[in-house]
């Protein structure tokens, strides 16, 4: 390569999928401080192989040099701040200003605000741009194109690249823009290549390539070309080329070297150097080695470095927040979906039931005389006894309306019916002679055997039949009747002089070790839950950043100006990272403040493991962002996630009442141990040295460091291709 080459390219191909040749045998080589203008049809290579020039992707076979090295190896400066990129594409940020898309670029090569300011002045002017205060969102699209050629600009570059640039800008500022472009190169000593389809409109360079089906067709200067073919327009020129490409195709020969067109003096020949560009003098060759030897040891200088790493963090982290605040999405993801979906789960899950019905068929004293009737205990302590009078009434009357509204029936038949239309929970009855075989029930003597029919027995019980196909609100109604019975009898026979624990059952629940005796379903479901929901929620507003930038472009720009891919996602996992302790913050107020979530162990604890869920979750959006090509991929991949782990994570139901198989698939999931560790810090009161806790801290680390590896493993195979 010599000293005045600054691109140089032999045998380049490129191929994607199968038979689709993109380069094919293509040899180019670009002077030091020229133009160069590269021009072909659309899709015949051109954004390929520029894409190839600053290092986004790789040829399949064939060598580039640019600016002394190969892109990508030390000392190159590519990718990195030598080169200026402009892609065919706006490649900018939506929810960037004018000013705020140059400070972006600005800083991420390198410069300080101050001189990016400078800059705007006079690119504003030479390429008219919109109020700097004007987001990209909301200029037209060849207002954008102009904020996108600053942005190649704005860092005075060594090497600008610029794909298809005058694209649907006026002519008169597209004249203007080939002047600037003569005057930096003839001033400045840089290189300037250039695409377009637009192929008149190359006159100015000082070099042209012919593009043609990925193969280099001849390099000349336009007043050569025009010569040699005899005409009057490089399109003229151009359309002999491409018919004589398509000769020789047509007789079976693919060799794409130059070689082909013997009569250019400008041809290819295979690795032949170059005579010095137009504007290659000795002067000039070494004022380009001494900003080479410049730029080389500002790139090595470790205060240089560290200080352009930390502008390249600054400039990511403001357009991540920009992004993220600037966005509709952005602050209904951070505040009010945490406060809406914990507000509704405690709202409706674990209340009593209320407004049921239950029917009753009383045989004994009808509908107890519209309530007046609440039936007699009648105690005689001169002979000790003790007679029970309509005691269904009582019973009716105790069986209050916090468990069900009393709806009466004549028969079981009415009843019955009820229950199958679903207007009642189920109905209770009451035997015609209730009263008089429970009191014979009560003073029955087991010791002496007496008489006691099974009639009897039956007709001093109170019998229920309940609609069980809603299973929670029949086991809710069965265990409040039942609960209440027993504390009714109690009252019934302490005021027959009879201690009320005769009327227990021989078993006895004593305070439980944890929990209380009537738990909220709630309290049961809410430490999974919260993880669940940060999970997800981090999962939701990750899943599709990286597919924004890459499909704005902003990817891979930001790569071409020497960012790198550990870079951006450090810088996304920080701000997203602010997104997580806002949500574990709202989630964990209204949890404890509004809805008395009780917490008995480590407060401290319980916030660390919501923020690791949270980072675990916004690791596994980055993860399906990274491996997903387009939004509504990402979405379904995310939701169909969601439905497995909430009802395998032991939320729903306990994970012990799963299959053997379904339970270790569950143990396996990243809010399954974590969701039991909560639970202990919460209901329980565990320490750190429990091993429930630290093996739900030690899943979630787990799962974080194994995404984070995916992602950056992810990375780098999809960076170059």
């Amino acid at each position: 390569m010599a000293a005045d080459d600054a691109i140089v390219i032999r045998n380049a191909r490129k191929s994607y999928g199968k038979g689709v040749q993109i380069l094919d045998d293509l040899n180019m080589i670009v002077k030091r401080g020229s133009i160069y203008g590269l021009l072909g049809a659309s899709g015949c290579g051109k954004t390929t192989l520029l894409s190839c020039v600053v290092g986004v992707r790789k040829l399949d076979s064939g060598d580039i040099w640019v600016l002394g090295g190969k892109p990508g190896t030390e000392g190159s400066g590519i990718p990195g701040p030598r080169v200026g990129y402009m892609p065919q594409e706006i490649s900018l940020v939506k929810e960037f200003t004018v000013l705020g898309a140059l400070y972006y670029f600005g800083r991420i090569n390198g410069l300080n605000d101050d001189v990016i300011e400078e800059r705007y002045e006079f690119l504003s002017d030479l390429l008219q741009l919109p109020p700097k205060n004007r987001l990209v969102k909301n200029m037209s699209g060849g207002q954008q194109r102009r904020v996108s050629f600053a942005a190649a600009l704005v860092h005075k570059p060594e090497l600008l690249i610029l794909d298809e640039p005058t694209v649907g800008l006026d002519p008169v500022l597209c004249e203007n823009i080939w002047n600037f472009l003569v005057k930096i190169t003839r001033e400045d000593g840089v290189t300037v290549v250039i695409t377009t389809h637009y192929i008149e409109e190359a006159k100015q360079a000082n070099k042209i390539g012919l593009m043609r089906c990925g193969q280099l067709l001849a390099e000349s200067t336009p007043s050569q070309l025009l010569i040699r073919f005899q005409c009057d327009t490089l399109e003229e020129a151009f359309l002999t080329l491409s018919q004589q490409q398509k000769e020789r195709q047509d007789l079976g020969i693919t060799d794409g070297s130059t070689e082909m067109l013997p009569e250019l003096e400008e041809i290819h020949t295979s690795g032949a150097t170059r005579s010095p560009a137009i504007h290659g003098n000795t002067d000039n060759n070494e004022k380009n080695e001494k900003v080479i030897l410049s730029t080389t040891e500002d790139q090595t200088n470790p205060r240089k470095i560290k200080r352009n790493t930390w502008k390249k963090f600054k400039a990511l982290m403001i357009k991540n927040i920009l992004q993220f605040a600037r966005h509709p999405g952005g602050i209904l993801f951070a505040l009010i979906f945490p406060m809406i979906q914990v507000c509704v789960f405690f709202y409706s899950i674990g209340g009593d039931p209320r407004g049921l019905q239950i029917g009753v068929v009383n045989e004994e004293a009808g509908n107890c005389d519209f309530g007046n009737n609440v039936g007699q205990v009648v105690y005689m302590p001169n002979n000790f006894t003790c007679d029970f009078i309509d005691l269904s009434c009582r019973f009716i009357r105790e069986f209050n309306d916090s468990i069900a509204e009393k709806k009466f029936y004549n028969t079981q038949t009415d009843a019955n019916e009820a229950v199958k239309k679903g207007t009642i929970v189920g109905f209770m009855y009451f035997g015609a002679n209730f009263s008089q075989a429970l009191q014979r029930r009560r003073d029955y003597d087991w010791l002496r055997e007496e008489d006691i029919t099974e009639k009897e027995v039956l007709e001093g019980e109170i019998q229920i039949w309940l609609d069980m196909g809603n299973r929670q609100i029949g086991l809710h109604v069965k265990k409040k009747l039942f609960d209440r019975f027993f504390e009714i009898f109690q009252d019934i026979i302490s005021t027959c002089n009879i201690a009320k624990k005769y009327a227990d059952l021989p078993i006895k629940f004593e305070n439980p070790m944890f929990g209380t005796k009537d738990p909220k379903y709630s309290t049961f479901m809410a430490p999974v839950f919260l993880l669940t929901v940060v999970f997800f929620l981090m999962t939701s507003v990750s899943s599709s950043i990286i597919i924004a930038d890459r499909h704005e472009g902003v990817w891979d720009r930001s790569l071409v100006q020497g960012v790198t891919t550990v870079q951006i996602l450090i810088a996304h996992i920080l701000t997203q990272g602010t997104v997580v302790i806002i949500q574990v913050a709202v989630s964990l107020t209204i949890s404890i403040v509004q809805f008395e979530l009780e917490c008995k162990g480590s407060m401290m604890a319980v916030i660390s493991l919501l923020l690791l869920m949270g980072i675990c979750g916004m690791c596994y959006g980055f993860f399906i962002s990274i491996m997903c090509s387009s939004h509504t991929l990402a979405n379904y991949i995310a939701t169909g996630s969601f439905y497995p782990v909430i009802l395998l994570c032991g939320c729903i139901w306990p994970v012990e009442g799963m299959p053997r198989l379904l339970r270790w698939i569950s143990l396996s999931l990243p809010t399954t141990v974590p969701g039991i560790a909560l639970r202990g810090l919460l209901d329980k009161g565990y320490t750190m040295d429990e091993p429930t806790v630290y093996h739900g801290f030690l899943v979630t680390l787990g799962w974080t460091l194994g995404l984070l590896i995916l992602c950056v493993l992810g990375l780098r195979s999809k960076t170059v291709c």
